[in-house]
């Protein structure tokens, strides 16, 4: 009865499921995950699996039991994305991000009771805040002081301000203070691998001279972590650096892969060709199914094919070739992994044209 109504099971064949239906590729999943693991181990440096581009448990405890001791933990943006890798078991966490209001605050306490858990901060008012909330729950948690190494938006600016906020930390019993993040997301994307090799060896000295203040002034710094799927190596090979925190390399998408192709696009959306004309076909999802402010997906394994417009229901893909008809499936890259995940609430791990897994997507469509 299940099948009838869509509901994916385990062991039906990819041709049996409805559509739009959110794809994993698990051996690319596997591939991608040794890639990255290996560079960890090659450069001696822990690798913390970015959560935002997942959003699912299931597929994080997959990566969990692929990596083993590899896989150093999980590192997420949103406090509710921390919670549901607490729920799955999964608790060495770090929150890549600051943590503001009464409401949330309350909540990370509550986390970090039941987690080994690290918040970052870039001002000593929150720093007050997380303390009390801390204290009138009896939780302790990790602190990272986030640097602004180029990227222009959260994070202490490089200078003065670094050792008197990591020293008022220390005041707080109910905190301790780990070392420092510096993430350049405004590198990730820069598409000649000398220049983005250049601009964040730039980044990383400011952050390796953060660290020399703090020790200078006698405060010891266990963790500096940084880097994303862009500048995961460069980031890896600075001496100093402890920790890399890529999410995207697990998933890919159309845009990530043309600059970094050695990770296989794993995430796709299969779906049905419900109109075709002599030039085009439309497929069955659009923008509510694929992400595309990075711009345009593509159709895996027709790169002849050239979607040129999605509507909320429909994508419109030119061609030049008649062997697609009506009920025919497809499989599109989506041009951004993070993004299309968040459209979505369950997802399907698949194997040899089988499905493997099915994982409900929980931090989906939430922004808390």
């Amino acid at each position: 009865m299940s099948s009838l109504l869509g509901t994916p099971r385990i062991g039906q064949s990819l041709s049996d499921l409805d559509t739009p239906q959110v794809l994993i590729d698990l051996d690319g999943v596997d591939s991608n995950l040794r890639g990255m693991f290996a560079g960890g181990k090659k450069y001696g440096v822990n690798v913390r699996v970015h959560f935002k581009s997942l959003k699912c448990s299931g597929l994080a405890r997959y990566i969990q039991t692929v990596g083993g001791p590899a896989c150093g933990g999980f590192l997420c943006a949103k406090l509710n994305e921390a919670e549901v890798l607490a729920d799955a078991g999964l608790t060495d966490i770090l929150i890549a991000n600051e943590i503001v209001g009464t409401i949330k605050l309350h909540r990370l306490a509550l986390l970090a009771k039941r987690s080994t858990l690290r918040v970052c901060v870039d001002n000593f008012d929150n720093v007050n805040a997380i303390a009390a909330a801390m204290e009138a729950v009896g939780a302790s948690i990790g602190v990272l002081i986030e640097l602004d190494i180029g990227m222009k938006r959260c994070g202490v600016e490089p200078g003065e301000m670094v050792l008197p906020l990591a020293r008022h930390i220390q005041k707080f019993p109910s905190l301790k203070f780990l070392g420092l993040q510096g993430y350049d997301g405004h590198l990730q994307q820069i598409a000649d691998p000398a220049e983005r090799d250049r601009r964040c060896r730039e980044g990383m000295a400011l952050f390796i001279d953060a660290r020399r203040q703090l020790e200078d002034g006698g405060i010891p710094v266990e963790v500096m972590t940084g880097g994303g799927t862009g500048t995961w190596e460069f980031v890896a090979s600075t001496p100093g650096i402890t920790e890399i925190q890529p999410g995207s390399f697990v998933l890919m998408d159309s845009m990530y892969n043309t600059i970094r192709p050695e990770f296989a696009c794993t995430l796709s959306i299969m779906a049905n060709v419900m109109s075709k004309h002599p030039d085009y076909y439309v497929l069955d999802a659009g923008s509510k199914a694929i992400s595309y402010e990075f711009g345009m997906p593509t159709i895996l394994g027709r790169p002849q094919d050239k979607v040129v417009r999605l509507a909320e229901e429909h994508t419109k893909v030119e061609c030049t070739d008649a062997s697609l008809k009506v009920g025919d499936r497809v499989r599109v890259i989506p041009a951004h992994c993070c993004a299309t995940m968040n459209l979505h609430r369950v997802c399907i791990g698949v194997r040899d044209d089988a499905v493997e897994a099915v994982w409900p997507i929980e931090a989906s469509g939430r922004y808390d």
